[in-house]
């Protein structure tokens, strides 16, 4: 057997069956060990077995017969080995009964054998009853041997029913094989005109987003009514209004950016990385006001903790020449089902006077839906004398859109506090002697180029 390499474990064992035909191995010269056996494959063998170790029993007794006189312990050693084929031979016709295989008539004709090698050793020394049992261990010989045959030719007719069995089973897996390759490539197929119509899809939004488009907006807010334009193409926007003016210009990790609202600065920040990214920036504001920040930053998507979001930062300036406005800020947060909370924590060191230092905790609860809702609160308390020892605002906003209308409302408190943060000049929280209500409404008019 070409599988059955020499000093193999089973070469012995495989190379015996072999021999004694029990086992005849596949067509392609293979023994298939590691296969496991069907029950065809297992009754032939089993067929086979027991007509070859009766083969083997008849040939012993044909020879004996062939001596000169038959010796007692040679006639014991047969009447051993017959007694031994009949206490099996019920559990062989168990287990191929429902193969059709009988052995009745093998029964009978054992039977006879064994009161015939009973009858030789009966008769011991008598040399004339020896004779005639001699010949009648012949005719039972003869018999066994003709239903020897018989069960060989049976034998074949099973072979050939478990070839037919095999045949139909290896079509069987080629047809199975051939329709499973079939789907596998029409799988194939569809995946790739999938992936190709969303590609054009990817392509198509990507036109649709290259494409200019615009907002004239209008509203009334707490310093009065204003009005103006904001334009956006790509990673660029601008917003011109009575309200302010901004700028953006967005590509890959570099980000340029203008504010001009009470009051000014633009900035040049750089990202590294995804997920967790390093971030630096350098900016100008009003009075001769340069600076500088550093911020690590943890992306909810990418990052180590899916769903958390984080940003660590700190920065430093210059004002007229002179070192000053040093900050930190700590924030964080994680969706909450469809709620987005973040939590924060600042410093800030200011001049003094109008720029005071403060400590300050904020937070923020964001509804992202098809109707943006958002609730902020912030508590600060000043590090110089003001008159007041803390203050806080409380501010929430819901933002809708009805195209090509897009309408945000606002409604907050605040108790001598202005801004929403540390980091940015602009907005950067504020005492104020205001307190009170406030609110406003703003209604933005989107159109496409």
């Amino acid at each position: 057997m070409a599988d059955v390499p020499k000093g193999h474990w089973a070469e012995s064992a495989v190379r015996a069956l072999l021999e004694r035909g029990i086992l005849t191995g596949y067509p392609d010269g293979t023994f298939k060990g590691t296969q496991a056996v069907n029950r065809y494959e297992a009754a032939t063998m089993l067929y086979r077995a027991y007509l070859t170790w009766l083969e083997e029993v008849l040939s012993k007794v044909r020879a004996a017969l062939e001596e000169e006189g038959l010796a007692p312990e040679r006639v014991a050693q047969l009447y051993a080995q017959v007694a031994e084929l009949q206490e099996v031979l019920p559990e062989v016709q168990k287990a191929l009964a429902e193969y059709g295989v009988r052995f009745e008539a093998l029964e009978a004709d054992l039977e006879e054998m064994r009161q015939a090698l009973l009858a030789a050793l009966d008769a011991k020394g008598d040399l004339e009853a020896l004779s005639k049992e001699a010949k009648g261990l012949g005719g039972r010989v003869a018999a066994l041997e003709v239903g020897l045959a018989e069960h060989r030719a049976r034998l074949q007719a099973l072979e050939a029913r478990l070839q037919a069995v095999e045949r139909a089973v290896e079509e069987l897996a080629k047809e199975v094989r051939g329709n499973e390759e079939a789907r596998v490539k029409d799988a194939q197929a569809t995946g790739k005109r999938l992936y190709a119509v969303e590609e054009k899809t990817k392509a198509l939004e990507g036109a649709i987003q290259a494409r200019p488009t615009g907002e004239v907006y209008t509203g009334v807010g707490e310093g009065g009514p204003f009005g103006g334009l904001a334009l956006a193409w790509g990673g660029a926007q601008v917003r011109l209004g009575t309200d302010g003016a901004q700028a953006r210009l967005t590509e890959g990790g570099l980000e340029l950016a203008f504010r001009a609202q009470d009051r000014r600065e633009a900035t040049a920040r750089y990202s590294l990385f995804e997920g967790i990214r390093l971030v630096g920036e350098l900016g100008a504001g009003d009075g001769r006001y340069y600076f500088g920040a550093f911020y690590v930053v943890h992306d909810p998507k990418g990052g180590l903790l899916p769903g958390v979001h984080a940003r660590l930062g700190a920065g430093a300036g210059l004002v007229a020449g002179e070192p000053g406005r040093y900050w930190v800020e700590a924030r964080g947060g994680a969706l909450l089902g469809p709620l987005d909370l973040s939590l924060g924590f600042g410093r800030y060191w200011g001049q003094g006077g109008g720029d005071t230092p403060f400590a300050a905790l904020f937070a923020t609860l964001t509804y992202p839906g098809d109707v943006v809702g958002a609730l902020s609160l912030a508590y600060a308390v000043p590090q110089e004398d003001i008159g007041r020892d803390s203050a806080f605002q409380v501010e929430a906003s819901l933002e809708g859109r009805l195209p090509p209308f897009r309408v945000r409302v606002l409604a907050g408190y605040r108790d001598g506090l202005l801004g929403s943060g540390v980091a940015s000049h602009v907005d950067r929280y504020r005492f104020t002697t205001a307190t009170g209500f406030y609110g406003g409404v703003r209604v933005g008019y989107e159109v496409r180029f």
